[in-house]
């Protein structure tokens, strides 16, 4: 493993990150995640370690965030580097912390082998991390519902690739009057085929980009309801 670099906090403890190696086997889905945040691919593990990266991407608190972060605990009275999974870095006009996250299934956590040190780590870790100022937070596959991940999933690629912007101001006026559905925008401003396609592709890049809401925990397709983001969505 190379090291990379060490930032240090308003505590002046420093954080060190890792560059490591992407190891393949049968049991995990490795890759780079895209990250418009942070303007770079960010390698992952599992697609469990993918799945947080991709809602930290819509999360408005969230500046950036970086991978295999590193920071001194003390257990069993001995002071160890602690490797956990992720560091974000909030915007400094939010509520909220910056975070250290470990990624793991709950298969993994309720394992009896596993529970006790487990524990142990995670206690120590979230010492540690008070300590900082910051929190620790353990991201597993129920922090998310299947079903939003699919959907920042599908309105991902509106945040990575470019589509036609002429009728977003049809459609934000159109929806300045009522929330609605997103097949009845596209019919009252797609005048053919071709339209109808570009309203469609501009609600839901209205909607990866935050101009515009709908719930996320429902299967999303142009019978969704569609409305203005007033920053309480």
């Amino acid at each position: 493993m190379l090291y990379l670099f060490t930032m240090k906090n308003a505590h002046k403890e420093p954080i060190t990150f890792i560059q490591r190696k992407l190891q393949k086997n049968y049991r995990s889905i490795t890759g780079h995640f895209p990250s418009v945040k942070n303007n770079k691919s960010i390698p992952f593990e599992s697609k469990l370690e993918s799945a947080l990266f991709l809602s930290l991407e819509f999360d408005d608190d969230v500046e950036s965030y970086l991978e295999q972060p590193q920071i001194i605990i003390t257990d069993d009275e001995k002071e160890k580097p602690y490797h956990a999974d992720c560091f974000i870095k909030m915007f400094d006009d939010t509520n909220r912390r910056n975070t250290i996250v470990e990624v793991k299934y709950t298969t993994d956590l309720n394992k009896e082998e596993n529970k006790e040190d487990y524990e142990k780590k995670f206690k120590a870790a979230t010492i540690a991390t008070n300590a900082m100022d910051m929190d620790f937070l353990v991201y597993t596959e129920l922090s998310h519902s299947e079903k939003y991940i699919f959907n920042l999933d599908f309105l991902y690629r509106y945040k990575t690739q470019p589509r036609e912007r002429k009728f977003d101001t049809k459609i934000k006026d159109l929806l300045s009057k009522a929330p609605i559905s997103a097949i009845d925008i596209a019919k009252s401003i797609g005048t053919n085929p071709n339209d109808y396609i570009i309203v469609a592709n501009a609600i839901w890049g209205l909607v990866a980009h935050g101009e515009l809401s709908t719930d996320l925990e429902k299967e999303l397709n142009m019978n969704s309801i569609i409305e203005i983001n007033n920053g309480s969505n």
